[in-house]
């Protein structure tokens, strides 16, 4: 099936898979958020830097934020899906439009003269460049969610916050949408020694404990952490829900600071009365098969289960 232009075109087998999750989580009683984490013209595997991390991405050739053609195909993607799945109830599908928005900077922005700032990875996510092209992401994302409440009024439509899923996005408050945070936050702790993390860390941080302090010296504890989401809990004066959607530590944290850090972290979103979801269920940022030494391991169905953070997180649940 062909899109607009011949640059969607949808295979049927591909979207199969798909169909049987949403067939298992109606089964199992899971809810199913499906989300594009490859996009027409956007992923944010590009931000890797493969020299500093070793790992190979093939990049998109164009950007849905500043090519037509792939934002043509980008709604066509979601039209197509709004299509297929109409009629499910949004209690057991939800659309989430693409993970961890940020508008990439152009090639003449990454190698700016001595006179501009350096496209490092912390300015991507913070400086400069986010804050120009953070409307792009507003008016990709309106179009989306307009198609896709052409074709279903009844969806639940979710965003991830801007940069990267850190920051609410006001602008999309008139869409109705739910506004989704990643938190890994401070990511020295969450992602300790993780691989693709190389740019955003020097590899030299030292091993994490909780609380830990930042670069600056600043302490980052339960106060610090209900600093930083104070803006999400905001968004509930204007109607609109909140969900963390993703979360973690990667398998070189110890596994006594995961636990203070889960405590404390999912106590604040608790007084937030929000929900959340860790960013794997089964390896190095999930309760099975971590490989996360000096672990309680459980064995449960073949796998090794982390019974104590397992515990942990179902005490918050019923908090």
């Amino acid at each position: 099936m062909d899109g607009p232009s011949g640059l969607a075109r949808i295979q049927e087998e591909k979207v199969a898979p798909v169909d049987r999750a949403i067939r298992l989580g109606d089964k199992y009683g899971v809810h199913v958020n499906l989300c594009l984490h490859r996009a027409p013209g956007y992923c944010i595997l590009d931000t890797l830097n493969e020299a500093l991390t070793g790992i190979h991405i093939t990049k998109e050739k164009s950007s849905v934020f500043s090519d037509p053609k792939m934002l043509e195909a980008f709604v066509y993607q979601w039209t197509f899906l709004a299509g297929r799945y109409k009629g499910i109830s949004s209690e057991k599908l939800s659309f989430n439009l693409v993970n961890e928005p940020i508008v990439l900077p152009a090639a003449p922005e990454m190698h700016p003269s001595s006179a501009t700032e350096k496209a490092k990875p912390e300015n991507v996510f913070r400086g400069e460049f986010a804050r120009q092209h953070a409307a792009d992401y507003t008016r990709v994302a309106s179009a989306a969610i307009d198609a896709i409440s052409k074709t279903d009024s009844q969806r639940l439509v979710v965003t991830d916050g801007y940069y990267g899923g850190t920051a609410p996005i006001p602008e999309l408050f008139e869409t109705r949408a739910l506004q989704s945070c990643h938190t890994y936050h401070p990511v020295q702790l969450t992602h300790y020694r993780c691989e693709w993390a190389r740019g955003l860390l020097t590899g030299h941080e030292p091993v994490p404990s909780w609380p830990t302090k930042d670069r600056a010296g600043v302490t980052i504890d339960r106060a610090e952490l209900e600093k930083t989401f104070h803006p999400w809990g905001e968004l509930a004066d204007h109607g609109i829900p909140i969900h963390f959607g993703e979360m973690g530590c990667y398998k070189h944290t110890p596994p006594n600071v995961v636990l203070a850090w889960f405590d404390d972290t999912l106590s604040v979103l608790s007084d937030l009365h929000s929900g959340w979801g860790l960013w794997n269920f089964r390896g190095p940022f999930g309760i099975l098969d971590t490989e996360r030494a000096g672990t309680h391991y459980e064995s449960w169905h073949g796998h090794q289960l982390d019974r104590p953070l397992l515990d942990l997180l179902l005490r918050k649940m019923k908090a």
